[in-house]
Protein backbone atom coordinates (compact mmCIF):
# COMPACT_ATOMS: atom_id res chain seq x y z
CA UNK A 1 0.00 0.00 0.00
CA UNK A 2 1.71 3.16 -1.23
CA UNK A 3 -0.41 5.99 0.18
CA UNK A 4 -2.99 6.99 2.78
CA UNK A 5 -4.96 10.23 2.64
CA UNK A 6 -6.63 11.49 5.80
CA UNK A 7 -9.37 14.09 5.31
CA UNK A 8 -9.61 16.00 8.58
CA UNK A 9 -6.57 17.56 10.28
CA UNK A 10 -8.13 17.26 13.71
CA UNK A 11 -7.84 14.96 16.72
CA UNK A 12 -9.12 11.83 14.96
CA UNK A 13 -7.09 12.51 11.83
CA UNK A 14 -3.99 13.52 13.72
CA UNK A 15 -4.04 10.46 15.96
CA UNK A 16 -4.61 8.25 12.91
CA UNK A 17 -1.52 9.65 11.21
CA UNK A 18 0.46 9.10 14.39
CA UNK A 19 -0.81 5.51 14.73
CA UNK A 20 0.14 4.69 11.13
CA UNK A 21 3.77 5.56 11.81
CA UNK A 22 3.81 3.93 15.25
CA UNK A 23 2.55 0.71 13.68
CA UNK A 24 5.30 0.62 11.08
CA UNK A 25 3.56 2.05 8.01
CA UNK A 26 6.26 3.60 5.78
CA UNK A 27 4.17 4.76 2.83
CA UNK A 28 2.99 8.25 1.98
CA UNK A 29 0.61 9.99 4.42
CA UNK A 30 -1.23 13.17 3.45
CA UNK A 31 -3.28 15.02 6.09
CA UNK A 32 -5.86 17.46 4.69
CA UNK A 33 -7.58 20.12 6.81
CA UNK A 34 -9.87 23.06 6.09
CA UNK A 35 -8.45 25.00 9.03
CA UNK A 36 -5.05 26.68 8.76
CA UNK A 37 -3.91 25.25 12.10
CA UNK A 38 -1.96 22.12 12.87
CA UNK A 39 -4.19 19.44 14.44
CA UNK A 40 -5.21 20.49 17.95
CA UNK A 41 -7.37 19.43 20.89
CA UNK A 42 -10.87 20.93 21.04
CA UNK A 43 -11.73 20.73 24.78
CA UNK A 44 -9.83 23.95 25.65
CA UNK A 45 -11.88 25.95 23.12
CA UNK A 46 -14.76 26.35 25.57
CA UNK A 47 -12.51 26.90 28.58
CA UNK A 48 -8.85 28.02 28.61
CA UNK A 49 -9.01 29.59 25.14
CA UNK A 50 -11.84 31.83 26.36
CA UNK A 51 -10.19 32.77 29.64
CA UNK A 52 -6.90 33.88 28.09
CA UNK A 53 -7.02 34.31 24.34
CA UNK A 54 -3.37 35.40 24.20
CA UNK A 55 -1.98 32.24 25.81
CA UNK A 56 -2.69 28.82 24.33
CA UNK A 57 -2.83 25.93 26.81
CA UNK A 58 0.23 23.72 27.01
CA UNK A 59 0.02 20.82 24.55
CA UNK A 60 -2.88 22.45 22.70
CA UNK A 61 -1.46 21.23 19.39
CA UNK A 62 -1.01 17.47 19.05
CA UNK A 63 2.50 17.98 17.66
CA UNK A 64 4.64 20.81 16.36
CA UNK A 65 5.56 21.37 12.72
CA UNK A 66 8.89 19.60 13.13
CA UNK A 67 7.19 16.38 14.22
CA UNK A 68 5.23 16.19 10.95
CA UNK A 69 8.38 16.84 8.96
CA UNK A 70 10.36 14.24 10.91
CA UNK A 71 7.61 11.66 10.38
CA UNK A 72 7.17 12.53 6.69
CA UNK A 73 3.52 13.44 7.05
CA UNK A 74 2.49 15.87 4.33
CA UNK A 75 0.13 18.66 5.44
CA UNK A 76 -2.47 20.27 3.19
CA UNK A 77 -3.93 22.90 5.52
CA UNK A 78 -6.42 25.66 4.82
CA UNK A 79 -7.82 23.71 1.91
CA UNK A 80 -11.05 21.80 1.36
CA UNK A 81 -11.33 18.27 0.02
CA UNK A 82 -13.93 18.53 -2.74
CA UNK A 83 -14.47 14.95 -3.87
CA UNK A 84 -13.46 11.34 -3.41
CA UNK A 85 -12.35 9.75 -6.65
CA UNK A 86 -13.03 6.16 -5.67
CA UNK A 87 -12.63 4.66 -9.13
CA UNK A 88 -9.16 6.15 -9.39
CA UNK A 89 -8.44 5.87 -5.66
CA UNK A 90 -7.78 9.47 -4.70
CA UNK A 91 -9.02 12.75 -3.23
CA UNK A 92 -9.58 15.94 -5.23
CA UNK A 93 -9.04 19.26 -3.48
CA UNK A 94 -10.99 22.47 -4.11
CA UNK A 95 -7.86 23.81 -5.81
CA UNK A 96 -8.15 21.06 -8.41
CA UNK A 97 -5.16 19.14 -7.08
CA UNK A 98 -5.64 15.39 -6.99
CA UNK A 99 -3.91 13.24 -4.38
CA UNK A 100 -3.70 9.49 -5.02
CA UNK A 101 -4.71 7.20 -2.17
CA UNK A 102 -4.83 3.45 -1.65
CA UNK A 103 -6.73 4.05 1.60
CA UNK A 104 -8.76 7.07 2.68
CA UNK A 105 -9.77 8.02 6.21
CA UNK A 106 -12.65 10.47 6.58
CA UNK A 107 -12.32 12.36 9.86
CA UNK A 108 -14.49 15.22 8.68
CA UNK A 109 -16.19 15.86 12.02
CA UNK A 110 -19.16 18.18 11.94
CA UNK A 111 -20.30 21.75 11.63
CA UNK A 112 -22.05 23.75 14.32
CA UNK A 113 -25.82 23.65 13.91
CA UNK A 114 -27.07 27.14 13.07
CA UNK A 115 -30.00 28.89 14.72
CA UNK A 116 -32.79 29.00 12.08
CA UNK A 117 -33.65 32.66 12.64
CA UNK A 118 -33.05 35.91 10.80
CA UNK A 119 -30.00 37.60 12.26
CA UNK A 120 -28.34 34.33 13.26
CA UNK A 121 -25.29 35.14 11.13
CA UNK A 122 -24.62 38.52 12.76
CA UNK A 123 -21.01 39.13 13.83
CA UNK A 124 -21.85 38.92 17.54
CA UNK A 125 -23.68 35.58 17.23
CA UNK A 126 -21.10 32.91 18.00
CA UNK A 127 -20.85 29.18 17.39
CA UNK A 128 -17.95 27.29 18.92
CA UNK A 129 -16.32 24.61 16.82
CA UNK A 130 -12.85 25.87 15.85
CA UNK A 131 -9.92 27.80 17.27
CA UNK A 132 -10.91 30.81 15.16
CA UNK A 133 -14.44 30.58 16.60
CA UNK A 134 -12.97 30.63 20.11
CA UNK A 135 -10.77 33.63 19.32
CA UNK A 136 -13.77 35.62 18.06
CA UNK A 137 -15.91 34.67 21.06
CA UNK A 138 -13.16 35.47 23.58
CA UNK A 139 -13.04 39.04 22.26
CA UNK A 140 -16.70 39.49 23.29
CA UNK A 141 -16.37 37.95 26.77
CA UNK A 142 -15.47 41.20 28.52
CA UNK A 143 -16.24 41.94 32.18
CA UNK A 144 -19.82 43.18 32.43
CA UNK A 145 -20.77 42.03 28.93
CA UNK A 146 -24.33 40.70 28.64
CA UNK A 147 -24.08 37.23 27.08
CA UNK A 148 -27.06 35.11 26.05
CA UNK A 149 -26.27 31.39 25.72
CA UNK A 150 -28.80 29.50 23.60
CA UNK A 151 -28.61 25.79 24.37
CA UNK A 152 -27.27 24.32 27.60
CA UNK A 153 -25.77 21.12 26.32
CA UNK A 154 -22.10 20.44 27.02
CA UNK A 155 -20.73 23.34 24.96
CA UNK A 156 -23.37 25.83 26.13
CA UNK A 157 -22.89 24.92 29.78
CA UNK A 158 -19.10 25.16 29.53
CA UNK A 159 -19.28 28.52 27.75
CA UNK A 160 -21.73 29.82 30.37
CA UNK A 161 -19.23 28.84 33.08
CA UNK A 162 -16.33 30.43 31.18
CA UNK A 163 -18.29 33.62 30.58
CA UNK A 164 -19.03 33.92 34.30
CA UNK A 165 -15.34 33.31 35.03
CA UNK A 166 -14.60 36.21 32.66
CA UNK A 167 -16.96 38.50 34.58
CA UNK A 168 -19.85 38.49 32.11
CA UNK A 169 -23.56 38.62 32.92
CA UNK A 170 -24.97 35.36 31.55
CA UNK A 171 -28.52 34.42 30.63
CA UNK A 172 -28.99 30.83 29.42
CA UNK A 173 -31.93 29.63 27.33
CA UNK A 174 -32.65 25.90 27.08
CA UNK A 175 -35.82 24.22 25.71
CA UNK A 176 -35.23 21.15 27.91
CA UNK A 177 -36.14 21.28 31.61
CA UNK A 178 -32.49 21.07 32.77
CA UNK A 179 -28.99 21.56 31.32
CA UNK A 180 -27.14 18.68 29.65
CA UNK A 181 -30.21 16.46 29.84
CA UNK A 182 -28.99 14.16 27.04
CA UNK A 183 -25.77 13.36 28.90
CA UNK A 184 -26.74 13.69 32.58
CA UNK A 185 -30.45 12.89 32.61
CA UNK A 186 -33.11 14.92 34.42
CA UNK A 187 -32.00 14.32 38.03
CA UNK A 188 -28.33 15.12 37.61
CA UNK A 189 -29.08 17.81 35.06
CA UNK A 190 -31.16 19.55 37.74
CA UNK A 191 -28.16 19.35 40.10
CA UNK A 192 -25.96 21.01 37.48
CA UNK A 193 -28.59 23.68 36.93
CA UNK A 194 -28.44 24.54 40.62
CA UNK A 195 -24.65 24.85 40.41
CA UNK A 196 -24.94 27.34 37.56
CA UNK A 197 -27.60 29.23 39.47
CA UNK A 198 -25.32 29.49 42.53
CA UNK A 199 -22.68 31.08 40.34
CA UNK A 200 -24.93 33.72 38.86
CA UNK A 201 -26.20 32.24 35.60
CA UNK A 202 -29.78 33.36 34.97
CA UNK A 203 -31.31 30.38 33.24
CA UNK A 204 -34.66 29.89 31.54
CA UNK A 205 -35.51 26.23 30.98
CA UNK A 206 -38.38 24.76 29.00
CA UNK A 207 -38.44 27.69 26.59
CA UNK A 208 -37.03 28.57 23.20
CA UNK A 209 -36.01 31.59 21.14
CA UNK A 210 -38.34 33.02 18.49
CA UNK A 211 -36.65 36.20 17.27
CA UNK A 212 -33.42 38.15 17.21
CA UNK A 213 -33.52 41.95 17.08
CA UNK A 214 -30.64 43.71 15.33
CA UNK A 215 -29.27 47.19 15.71
CA UNK A 216 -26.41 48.29 13.49
CA UNK A 217 -25.99 44.76 12.15
CA UNK A 218 -25.57 43.21 15.61
CA UNK A 219 -28.05 41.26 17.72
CA UNK A 220 -29.02 43.43 20.67
CA UNK A 221 -32.17 41.67 21.90
CA UNK A 222 -33.31 38.06 22.04
CA UNK A 223 -37.03 37.30 22.21
CA UNK A 224 -38.29 34.10 23.86
CA UNK A 225 -41.38 31.98 23.17
CA UNK A 226 -43.34 33.74 25.90
CA UNK A 227 -42.54 37.21 24.59
CA UNK A 228 -39.80 37.97 27.09
CA UNK A 229 -37.02 40.12 25.60
CA UNK A 230 -33.44 39.91 26.82
CA UNK A 231 -30.94 42.60 25.92
CA UNK A 232 -27.44 41.40 25.08
CA UNK A 233 -24.01 42.30 23.81
CA UNK A 234 -23.36 38.88 22.26
CA UNK A 235 -25.08 35.55 21.71
CA UNK A 236 -23.57 32.05 21.89
CA UNK A 237 -25.44 29.26 20.13
CA UNK A 238 -24.76 25.72 21.33
CA UNK A 239 -27.44 23.52 19.79
CA UNK A 240 -25.32 20.63 18.56
CA UNK A 241 -23.48 19.78 15.37
CA UNK A 242 -24.38 18.41 11.95
CA UNK A 243 -22.01 15.61 10.85
CA UNK A 244 -20.03 16.51 7.73
CA UNK A 245 -21.07 13.66 5.48
CA UNK A 246 -21.10 15.47 2.12
CA UNK A 247 -17.90 13.92 0.75
CA UNK A 248 -19.04 10.45 1.68
CA UNK A 249 -22.59 10.91 0.43
CA UNK A 250 -21.46 12.34 -2.91
CA UNK A 251 -19.18 9.32 -3.33
CA UNK A 252 -22.11 6.96 -2.74
CA UNK A 253 -21.07 5.70 0.69
CA UNK A 254 -23.73 4.53 3.14
CA UNK A 255 -25.01 7.35 5.37
CA UNK A 256 -27.09 7.04 8.53
CA UNK A 257 -26.68 9.44 11.43
CA UNK A 258 -23.22 10.05 10.01
CA UNK A 259 -20.97 7.89 7.83
CA UNK A 260 -21.83 4.26 8.52
CA UNK A 261 -18.81 2.21 9.66
CA UNK A 262 -18.17 -1.24 11.09
CA UNK A 263 -16.05 -2.18 14.10
CA UNK A 264 -12.88 -1.63 12.07
CA UNK A 265 -13.96 1.86 11.03
CA UNK A 266 -14.54 0.67 7.45
CA UNK A 267 -17.30 2.31 5.42
CA UNK A 268 -19.42 0.68 2.72
CA UNK A 269 -16.38 1.00 0.41
CA UNK A 270 -13.51 -1.31 1.27
CA UNK A 271 -10.81 1.34 0.78
CA UNK A 272 -12.52 4.12 2.76
CA UNK A 273 -12.66 4.41 6.55
CA UNK A 274 -14.19 6.98 8.88
CA UNK A 275 -13.62 7.97 12.50
CA UNK A 276 -14.58 10.53 15.11
CA UNK A 277 -17.65 12.75 15.37
CA UNK A 278 -18.77 11.88 11.83
CA UNK A 279 -18.84 8.08 12.29
CA UNK A 280 -22.14 6.22 12.76
CA UNK A 281 -20.71 3.20 14.55
CA UNK A 282 -21.80 0.05 16.39
CA UNK A 283 -22.96 0.88 19.92
CA UNK A 284 -21.46 -0.93 22.92
CA UNK A 285 -25.03 -1.37 24.20
CA UNK A 286 -26.51 -2.54 20.90
CA UNK A 287 -27.73 -0.71 17.82
CA UNK A 288 -25.73 2.18 16.41
CA UNK A 289 -24.52 5.49 17.76
CA UNK A 290 -22.54 8.59 16.77
CA UNK A 291 -20.25 9.80 19.58
CA UNK A 292 -19.08 13.40 19.84
CA UNK A 293 -16.35 12.90 22.42
CA UNK A 294 -12.63 13.54 22.65
CA UNK A 295 -11.78 9.97 23.61
CA UNK A 296 -13.79 8.34 20.85
CA UNK A 297 -12.21 10.60 18.23
CA UNK A 298 -8.70 9.73 19.42
CA UNK A 299 -9.30 6.02 19.95
CA UNK A 300 -11.34 5.39 16.82
CA UNK A 301 -8.87 7.34 14.69
CA UNK A 302 -6.05 5.11 15.93
CA UNK A 303 -8.14 1.95 15.51
CA UNK A 304 -9.10 2.82 11.93
CA UNK A 305 -5.44 3.53 11.09
CA UNK A 306 -4.46 0.07 12.27
CA UNK A 307 -7.31 -1.53 10.31
CA UNK A 308 -6.20 0.29 7.15
CA UNK A 309 -2.82 -1.43 7.28
CA UNK A 310 -4.27 -4.86 7.95
CA UNK A 311 -4.05 -5.11 11.71
CA UNK A 312 -6.74 -6.99 13.65
CA UNK A 313 -9.16 -4.42 15.07
CA UNK A 314 -12.43 -4.77 16.95
CA UNK A 315 -13.35 -1.28 18.13
CA UNK A 316 -16.38 -1.33 20.43
CA UNK A 317 -16.21 0.87 23.50
CA UNK A 318 -18.72 2.59 25.79
CA UNK A 319 -18.79 6.36 25.69
CA UNK A 320 -16.52 8.23 28.10
CA UNK A 321 -16.19 11.99 28.35
CA UNK A 322 -15.58 14.79 30.81
CA UNK A 323 -16.68 18.38 31.26
CA UNK A 324 -15.04 21.03 33.45
CA UNK A 325 -17.36 23.78 34.68
CA UNK A 326 -16.27 26.18 37.43
CA UNK A 327 -14.52 24.02 40.02
CA UNK A 328 -16.48 20.91 39.05
CA UNK A 329 -15.06 18.06 36.99
CA UNK A 330 -17.91 15.92 35.60
CA UNK A 331 -17.16 12.55 34.02
CA UNK A 332 -19.51 10.11 32.36
CA UNK A 333 -19.05 6.55 31.15
CA UNK A 334 -21.65 4.28 29.57
CA UNK A 335 -25.43 4.68 29.85
CA UNK A 336 -26.82 7.55 31.90
CA UNK A 337 -30.49 6.67 31.75
CA UNK A 338 -33.26 8.04 33.98
CA UNK A 339 -35.06 4.70 33.73
CA UNK A 340 -32.22 2.82 35.46
CA UNK A 341 -31.85 2.52 39.25
CA UNK A 342 -28.96 4.51 40.71
CA UNK A 343 -26.57 3.66 43.55
CA UNK A 344 -24.81 6.67 45.05
CA UNK A 345 -21.54 7.24 46.86
CA UNK A 346 -21.29 10.74 48.28
CA UNK A 347 -23.88 13.50 48.51
CA UNK A 348 -25.32 15.18 45.43
CA UNK A 349 -25.20 18.74 46.73
CA UNK A 350 -21.62 18.37 47.89
CA UNK A 351 -20.60 18.17 44.20
CA UNK A 352 -18.36 15.26 45.17
CA UNK A 353 -20.17 12.05 44.34
CA UNK A 354 -20.24 8.94 42.20
CA UNK A 355 -23.47 7.59 40.72
CA UNK A 356 -23.75 4.05 39.34
CA UNK A 357 -26.54 3.22 36.89
CA UNK A 358 -27.53 -0.44 37.08
CA UNK A 359 -29.19 -2.60 34.46
CA UNK A 360 -30.27 -5.42 36.73
CA UNK A 361 -27.07 -5.87 38.74
CA UNK A 362 -24.81 -4.91 35.83
CA UNK A 363 -23.03 -1.56 35.96
CA UNK A 364 -24.26 0.12 32.76
CA UNK A 365 -23.13 3.67 33.48
CA UNK A 366 -21.11 5.78 35.90
CA UNK A 367 -21.27 9.52 36.55
CA UNK A 368 -18.80 11.30 38.82
CA UNK A 369 -18.39 14.83 40.11
CA UNK A 370 -14.90 15.66 41.36
CA UNK A 371 -14.11 11.97 41.79
CA UNK A 372 -11.78 11.17 38.92
CA UNK A 373 -10.25 8.24 40.80
CA UNK A 374 -13.68 6.59 41.05
CA UNK A 375 -14.16 7.00 37.31
CA UNK A 376 -10.88 5.19 36.70
CA UNK A 377 -12.50 2.12 38.25
CA UNK A 378 -16.01 2.88 37.02
CA UNK A 379 -14.98 2.89 33.36
CA UNK A 380 -13.61 -0.63 33.73
CA UNK A 381 -16.82 -1.76 35.43
CA UNK A 382 -18.83 -0.56 32.45
CA UNK A 383 -16.39 -2.00 29.89
CA UNK A 384 -16.46 -5.40 31.62
CA UNK A 385 -20.27 -5.30 32.01
CA UNK A 386 -19.53 -6.05 35.64
CA UNK A 387 -22.22 -7.60 37.82
CA UNK A 388 -22.25 -6.31 41.42
CA UNK A 389 -24.16 -6.46 44.68
CA UNK A 390 -26.00 -3.08 44.84
CA UNK A 391 -25.82 -2.98 48.64
CA UNK A 392 -22.07 -3.45 48.63
CA UNK A 393 -21.67 -0.97 45.79
CA UNK A 394 -23.29 1.73 47.91
CA UNK A 395 -21.09 0.94 50.92
CA UNK A 396 -18.36 3.59 50.86
CA UNK A 397 -16.26 1.54 53.29
CA UNK A 398 -15.60 -0.98 50.49
CA UNK A 399 -12.92 0.31 48.06
CA UNK A 400 -14.22 0.38 44.52
CA UNK A 401 -11.22 -1.58 43.28
CA UNK A 402 -12.49 -4.56 45.26
CA UNK A 403 -15.35 -4.87 42.76
CA UNK A 404 -12.89 -5.59 39.98
CA UNK A 405 -11.90 -8.77 41.83
CA UNK A 406 -14.04 -11.86 41.11
CA UNK A 407 -14.91 -12.39 44.77
CA UNK A 408 -16.75 -9.07 44.95
CA UNK A 409 -19.12 -9.82 42.12
CA UNK A 410 -22.70 -10.80 42.71
CA UNK A 411 -23.54 -14.45 42.39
Amino acid sequence: MASVVIVGANLAGGRAAEALRLNGYEGRIVLIGEERWLPYERPPLSKECLWDRDQLPENFFLHDQQWYEDNKIELELGVRAEALELSGRGVRLASGKEIPADRILLATGGKARLLPLDGATAANVHHLRTKDDADRLAADLKPGARIVVIGMGVIGAEVAASARKSGCEVTAIEPAPVPMIRTLGAHFGAWLGREHDKRGVKARYGIGVTRLYLDGGLVRTVELDDGTRIDCDAVVVGIGIVPSTELAANAGLAIGNGIVVDRQGRTSHEAVFAAGDVADQPNFFGGRVRLETYQNAADQGMAAAQAMIGREVDYLKPCWFWSDQYDINIQVSGRIDDSLPVVMRGELDSSQFTAFFLDGNVVAGVLTANRAVDMGVGKRMVERRLEVDPGQLGDASIPLREFLKPKARAA
